[in-house]
């Protein structure tokens, strides 16, 4: 008799729907890179994938830009309700970005709490968030077309775009919803 270990494993469609929801942090995107490599051992030639995210870390915002764009696999990303701050930024790289009508972006400044921190702490505190603020945006300015007075928002205040403004300003290519064809089985990249 045969162990499951000797099963056939059942093949990988060249064509995946997937989903991700969460914050942008090394354990979420930990679990993007075992499902890009699963992906890509498995000879997948296009990958759709729903990605929401309220942000997180600029460091693994930064980490996923750059895997999205050195992965041989096509990938569309659709926004299906709101992508914020770090994951904007992860966002960007995608070769297809597509985004439904009433999802929303946001923008921000990078942050850090100082509460507790020594004097020495808090200008580290300060010179991680210059640099942070600086990768962002130059990856940002990189893909998007701001107009200077959003530029001259963005220092003071965050910025909230429609999926209308996300088309015009080049974070999203069109205004379309995340629809897999009937019968197709979506995995969950975070589960």
């Amino acid at each position: 008799m045969a162990s499951p270990a000797d099963q056939p494993k059942p093949a990988i469609p060249e064509v995946v729907y997937a989903m991700f929801c969460g914050g942008i942090e090394q354990a979420t995107a930990q679990k993007v890179v075992n499902s890009l490599a699963i992906a890509m051992g498995g000879k997948v030639k296009h990958i759709h994938l729903l990605f929401q995210s309220a942000g997180g870390y600029v460091g693994d915002g930064v980490f996923l830009y750059n895997l999205f764009r050195s992965i041989p696999v096509e990938l569309t990303l659709y926004n299906v309700g709101q992508i914020s701050s770090a994951g904007v930024v992860a966002y960007l790289e995608s070769r297809r970005r597509k985004t439904s009508r009433s999802a929303t972006f946001m923008l921000h400044r990078s942050t850090n709490s100082p509460q507790f921190a020594t004097a020495s702490k808090l200008d580290h505190i300060a010179k991680t968030l210059v640099l942070d603020d600086q990768r962002s945006e130059e990856i940002v300015r990189a893909h998007v077309s701001f107009p200077a007075e959003l530029w001259d928002q963005l220092r003071e205040r965050d910025i909230y775009l429609s999926a209308e403004d996300a088309v015009r300003f080049g974070i999203a290519d069109e205004i379309t919803d995340f629809a897999p064809p009937t019968g197709t089985q979506v995995f969950n990249i975070l589960a």
